[in-house]
């Protein structure tokens, strides 16, 4: 398994492309599809689905441009549904000249889990930075998107946040194995082991 990350667009949001020996798959493709497009051709990658932690613009920009090029799923949680159709609550509509609302695309399901804990992949719903904001667990690796930053956390204040849920989801992060690499949405990795002991957030909880 080999694990690719790339800082894309104004945002600097964090894709990643996970590889495998015969498939590959890509976690919040933001921004710059030719950029995306040049690693995914050049390294020959058998691309599978796109999967997102959550539907906020700086997260989904590429996606549509994907989904053409390589005829391939993608997939979000339910409760994102209405950010990814709506430019307003996605933010498109503030940051970008051409508003987005994604009209293809599949939503988490039973089904869906099933086949990707097949792959050994385990999706597990974090609300609080959006309601179906969700973290990917793949072998020693956890793509946090923007639950869980480096020294930091999600914010609350965009559409669909809530200061409640993300002091539950942290919670339930910290029964998480303590080794886990977090791959954030925003910035730097680090470790669960690391957050819990050095994160205000994860010691202390929310700030007032």
């Amino acid at each position: 398994m080999k694990v690719k990350k790339i800082v894309l667009g104004f945002f600097s949001v964090n894709c990643y492309i996970v590889s495998f020996n015969d498939y590959s798959f890509i976690i919040d493709p933001g921004a710059e599809f030719k950029k995306i497009k040049s690693i995914i051709d050049s390294e020959k990658l058998n691309l599978s689905f796109i999967i997102n932690t959550h539907g906020h613009y700086d997260h989904i920009g590429a996606i549509p441009e994907l989904i053409e090029e390589y005829n391939i799923p993608f997939y979000i949680h339910p409760k994102d549904e209405e950010i990814i159709k709506d430019p307003a609550k996605n933010f498109s509509s503030i940051f970008s000249n051409n508003p987005l609302s994604l009209k293809t695309y599949n939503l988490i399901n039973d089904e869906v889990l099933e086949d990707l804990i097949k792959k050994d992949i385990y999706v597990y719903n974090m609300p609080g930075h959006t309601p179906g904001s969700i973290v990917i667990k793949v072998n020693k690796y956890l793509f946090t998107g923007d639950l869980l930053f480096r020294n930091g956390v999600g914010r609350t204040d965009l559409y669909g946040g809530n200061q409640e849920e993300i002091t539950k989801s942290l919670e339930e992060l910290k029964k998480f194995d303590r080794d886990l690499i977090i791959c954030p949405g925003h910035g730097a990795n680090t470790t669960l082991g690391y957050e819990i002991e050095n994160n205000y957030f994860l010691r202390n909880g929310w700030m007032d």
